[in-house]
């Protein structure tokens, strides 16, 4: 099973301040119905003809390495942002990079610190947790933190239509790569777009009935480091242009494909003749995977 298990308590990363019952790390919700709401009202019992149904995602998962998402409404520049973030937290755990998810890591740092009440202890308990095991818990979180912030100010400079994720190797030959495709999605505001949590229980639904990052052999560590598709005039400081890079062809690319259903809004967002300006940046932090 994706990400985490059920009932533990979650640290809200502080991209927004809406309350959800789950981050969106969560799959406990794929065994449900797939249902997806918009304040409420939309629901996923009869899916409409943009939506895949479950054998076909297993298809593309397994044949072409691809798994669509059709949201049934419109998502915020926050909501995409918060969508990629859960979507590297959830690959940093099922790759075997993170001994659990990010959420339980930051909910033990806590604990560690005695910054949260006694009987609200998970069950995980870091009873032999070494001092080497400590700066490398903390080490990761940070530069997790680290990513999450700049990615934030990436996004609210400009329209990020792709982003990659490379696990292990290099740039030109990584182990692993995913790729986050946001092209076909319609943008909107926040008050009038899907909940960033409907967002993130289809999403995360639709990676569960792929099937698509559960591999039962042993992963080794490896370094994951985060390329973002950007205007090259957005003005960003930290993340470091790569007016050269090429996506590797080398690897299998593994694709998470977002878009809007058809006949919501206006149109995505932007034709793909109009990214001739868009060129990738790096994060200068490699975010080293650790075990216990």
């Amino acid at each position: 099973m994706l990400c985490s298990g059920h009932g533990e308590p979650q640290q809200r990363h502080n991209m927004t301040d809406e309350k959800t019952d789950d981050a969106g790390l969560e799959l406990r919700l794929a065994g449900s119905d797939g249902a997806v709401e918009q304040g409420g009202s939309c629901r996923g019992s009869k899916p409409d003809h943009t939506e895949l149904n479950d054998a076909e995602v297993v298809r593309r998962a397994r044949e072409e390495g691809r798994v669509d998402v059709v949201l049934a409404g419109t998502v915020s520049q926050e909501g995409c942002c918060r969508v990629v973030s859960e979507i590297l937290k959830c690959i940093l755990y099922q790759r075997q990079q993170l001994p659990m998810t990010y959420d339980q890591l930051v909910y033990s740092q806590k604990k560690e610190h005695g910054s949260i009440q006694d009987e609200e202890v998970v069950s995980w308990r870091p009873a032999q947790t070494t001092d080497s095991d400590r700066r490398k818990c903390l080490r990761t979180l940070g530069e997790l933190e680290e990513v999450f912030q700049h990615l934030e100010q990436l996004f609210s400079l400009s329209l990020v239509p792709r982003v990659l994720l490379l696990l292990g190797g290099s740039l030109i030959l990584p182990k692993e790569l995913y790729e986050i495709d946001m092209e076909a999605l319609v943008l909107a505001a926040g008050d009038t777009s899907l909940r960033v949590s409907s967002c993130l229980r289809q999403l995360f639904r639709t990676l569960f009935v792929a099937d698509l990052l559960s591999d039962a052999r042993p992963v080794r560590l490896m370094a994951t480091t985060v390329l973002v598709l950007a205007h090259r005039d957005c003005g960003v400081g930290w993340f470091r242009p790569k007016l050269d890079f090429i996506v590797p062809t080398r690897v299998k690319r593994q694709v998470i494909a977002l878009s809007t259903g058809a006949g919501i809004g206006s149109s995505p967002q932007r034709k793909a003749s109009d990214w001739g300006n868009y060129v990738w940046f790096q994060a200068p932090v490699a975010i080293k995977g650790f075990s216990k």
